[in-house]
This record gives C-alpha cells, sequence and structure tokens, in this order.
C-alpha cells in the first residue's frame, strides 16, 4: 500500500469513527426530526452555530410589591372581668352571646362591709364639714372682738382728751387761788378746794390713760384671736378634703361591687353563678369575658424580607375563607415595628369595620398588602434577570451578538422587576435563561417575540 492510499484510508478510518459517534449520540436522543433535518441550524461565519432566542424589549407601567401572608381576624377590644373585691355573687344579668353596653352593670357581689364603710366616712365628712362651718364663724367672731376693741380705745382716748382739759382747768384755777390766797383775797380753805379739784382731775385722767391701755390690750387679743381664727379656715377645709377623699375611696370601693361592661359589645364567656366567692385580683378565674366586635383587627405577620416596606396606610386586601372567600378592603392601620424574635414576622394590623357582625374573631383570613409602589416604572420580567458573581445583569442582543448589561434592580412584584440603572428602554433583551449565552455570542431572535 503506497503512503497515498494509506492517507485515504486513515481519513477514512476518522471518518467512520466520527459517523460511528454520532450514531451513539443520535440514539441517545439526539435524534433529529425530519424539520430540523430540512432546515439546518444557522451559523455563524467561521462555522459557529446561531443560537435562537427569545427576546423582550423593557416596558413602562406601573409595578406593586406585594406581601400575602396568611392572618387571623381578633377583637377590636377584648377583657377579662375580674373581681376588685371579695364577696359573694349576688347576681348575674347577662349570659353567653348577650350584647352589652358599655357602663352597664352585668353582675352585682355582695360587700355590706364595704358600705359600712362608706357610711362611716360619710358620716366623718358632714363633721368635717360643720368644723368648717365653725371655723367660718370663729373669724366672724373674732373680727366682731377687735372692732369692739377699736371701739374701746377711741373712747378711752375721748376721756384722756376731756379729764386733760378738766386738769388743766383746775391746774389753772388752782394757781389763780393761791395768788389770792398770798395777796389775802380769798381764805386758805378755797385754795384747799382748788386742790382737791386739780388732784381729781388728775385721778380721773390717770383712769382714762389706764382704761386706754386696757383697750390697746383688749384690741391685741382680739387680733390674735382674729389671726387664730383665720388660720384655722384652711385647716377645716382640708380636714373637710381629707374626709371628702376617704369618703370617695370608700364609694369606690363599694362601687366595686358592681361589675360593668367596659364597652359595648358581646359577652363571649361566663364562668361564675349567683352565690360564687369572688376573690379580688386578676390571679383567679375572670368572671366573665367581654369582646367587641362593631370593628376588628386582622392580625397578620409579614416576613423579614417584606417587613422593612410596609407602612401604616397601605392599601390591604383581606378574604375570609369561611364566607366563601368574600374579600374584604382595608388599609394597614398599624405595625408593631418591631419584629418578633421568634418568628422573625413584623406583626402587621388592619382594622375593618363590622357592623353587621358578619366577620367574627378567631377566623381564618388571607391578607394582601401592597408595601410598595410605582406608577410608571421601567421593568423586565424577573425571567431576564441573572445573578452571577454578586452581580446583576441582563443579556442585550445587539449586532447578532449577546451582550452583558449590568443592572440596578428596585421592586419586584408580579413577575415583573424595576430597573432603575442600566437600561433605557428601547433595548431587546433576552426574556428567559439568559446565564447560559456567553458575552458575544452569536444570537438571533425568535420570530415570535414575546411582548
Amino acid at each position: 500500500m503506497n503512503p497515498r492510499q494509506s492517507v485515504t484510508w486513515s481519513s477514512r478510518g476518522r471518518l467512520a469513527a466520527r459517523t460511528t459517534l454520532l450514531v451513539i449520540v443520535c440514539g441517545a436522543g439526539c435524534t433529529r426530526s425530519p424539520e430540523s433535518a430540512s432546515n439546518p441550524a444557522p451559523t455563524a461565519p467561521g462555522g459557529v452555530p446561531i443560537v435562537t432566542v427569545a427576546t423582550v424589549a423593557p416596558q413602562r407601567g406601573p409595578i406593586r410589591k406585594m406581601t400575602r401572608e396568611p392572618g387571623q381576624i381578633e377583637a377590636y377590644e377584648a377583657t377579662s372581668l375580674h373581681a376588685r373585691v371579695g364577696g359573694y355573687i349576688r347576681s348575674i344579668a347577662v349570659d353567653a352571646g348577650d350584647p352589652v353596653k358599655a357602663g352597664q352593670v352585668i353582675a352585682e357581689i355582695d360587700v355590706p362591709e364595704l358600705d359600712a364603710a362608706a357610711d362611716q366616712k360619710r358620716a366623718l365628712l358632714e363633721q368635717a364639714e360643720a368644723g368648717r362651718k365653725q371655723a367660718d364663724a370663729a373669724v366672724v367672731v373674732a373680727q366682731a372682738a377687735v372692732s369692739t376693741a377699736e371701739a374701746r380705745i377711741a373712747e378711752a382716748r375721748a376721756s384722756i382728751r376731756r379729764t386733760d382739759a378738766d386738769a388743766a382747768r383746775w391746774q389753772a384755777e388752782y394757781e389763780r387761788t393761791s395768788r389770792l390766797v398770798r395777796e389775802g383775797a380769798v381764805t386758805g380753805s378755797v385754795l384747799d378746794e382748788a386742790q382737791s379739784k386739780l388732784e381729781s382731775a388728775r385721778a380721773t385722767r390717770d383712769e382714762a390713760t389706764a382704761l386706754v391701755q386696757s383697750a390697746e390690750a383688749a384690741q391685741a387679743q382680739a387680733q390674735a384671736e382674729l389671726v387664730q381664727a383665720r388660720a384655722d379656715v384652711p385647716a377645716a377645709a382640708a380636714r373637710v378634703d381629707v374626709a371628702r377623699a376617704d369618703l370617695e375611696a370608700a364609694e369606690a370601693m363599694a362601687g366595686f361591687g358592681k361589675i360593668l361592661a367596659p364597652f359595648d359589645g358581646v359577652v363571649t364567656r361566663r364562668h361564675v353563678h349567683p352565690g360564687h366567692l369572688t376573690m379580688p385580683g386578676g390571679a383567679g378565674t375572670p368572671l366573665l369575658e367581654v369582646e367587641r366586635i362593631d370593628r376588628l383587627r386582622v392580625a397578620v405577620g409579614v416576613p423579614e424580607v417584606d417587613a422593612t416596606f410596609v407602612q401604616p396606610g397601605d392599601p390591604a386586601e383581606v378574604r375570609v375563607q369561611a364566607l366563601d372567600g368574600r374579600t374584604v378592603k382595608g388599609a394597614v392601620s398599624r405595625i408593631s415595628w418591631s419584629l418578633d424574635r421568634a418568628t422573625r414576622t413584623l406583626r402587621t394590623e388592619i382594622d375593618l369595620d363590622n357592623p353587621d357582625g358578619t366577620l367574627r374573631p378567631g377566623l381564618y383570613a388571607y391578607v394582601a398588602i401592597v408595601a410598595e409602589e410605582r406608577p410608571d416604572a421601567l421593568t423586565l420580567p424577573t425571567t431576564a434577570i441573572v445573578k452571577e458573581g454578586g452581580e446583576t445583569f441582563c443579556v442585550l442582543v445587539e449586532a447578532g451578538t449577546a451582550s452583558r448589561r449590568k443592572l440596578r434592580l428596585g421592586l419586584t412584584g408580579g413577575g415583573l422587576v424595576e430597573i432603575l440603572d442600566g437600561l433605557e428602554g428601547g433595548e431587546t433583551v433576552v426574556a428567559a435563561e439568559a446565564a447560559s449565552l456567553a458575552d458575544g455570542q452569536p444570537v438571533a431572535p425568535s420570530k415570535a417575540t414575546p411582548k
């Protein structure tokens, strides 16, 4: 065999091997259909096959980030009514299922010792009020005593002026008579009489002076008594306030013998009957349980990934499965701000009016909350987004080749994702399975391009 024949046979051997390999591969599931056999895959210059891909263009429109979680309906207000005082149940006016109004007496406890204590405090209050009246009267009496003392002082001072005048007149008369006696015009008896009159006038003046001093002392005493009486008035008023406060406390304790409905609602549980001995405090079994049902709360736990987006006022939709999927629209009323450490969920509450009582506490509900919304966002389907190596990108079809484009994303919802940066809006983007395409790989859009 010559060398040329050796080369020919060698080529034929390689061809036979390739044919055998092709047969094996096709036997493994790569059998070409008659259609593909008649339409072979196109290739780029150099023999590189062109991959046909579905494409999509970025669209502008609204996008919503929704969180859908199960929840339950709770009473807007619910309380367990316990006894504040110890005693025996005298009567109960309601039973489970009965509606009640705020302030309605729904049970009574027999507490005679508290009623007696209130009567005693009431009598002490009356006594204190009488003491205050006496204090007010003492002020009036003291003021009158001061006025009397002032009048006596004025009278005594007037007497001093009168006696001073008398003393001065008899002093002059005594001096004149003394001169006449020296001149021999009158006898000594006349002088003695004048001297006696002068001494009497002086004594009267001294007496009037003493009366003034006595009246001034009486005035000082009356003023001191007035000050004391005035000081007794606020003290008496304070005793009245103390007695009134004691009475109010006693009446309040006696009033705890009546169990009142805290709000409009329905009695959901009754645990006692007449004759039951109550124990004060909340440690024991409650007497009754009351819930408000005209307004309800829907409580839902929002997962950690959505918790930062949920805020009061966000639109919400509540679907109640037990009512044939009835849907009620509402809004987030409040959030707990702090996530539950065990479940890592944010307690979110939605208030719903329930005037007809159709909704009941304890019903299961499904809640959809619009956590975030953009009215005019540039979006792509989530299938067009690729995350690889810490980067987020999509693949564009540019001049017949695949071109990766880095993206910055925003909201995700409804199968769409918001594009914040990286696209302008007129690009042709590979719609799915873009991760398998290399940068620069020949591609061609399919004829049916998804919109």
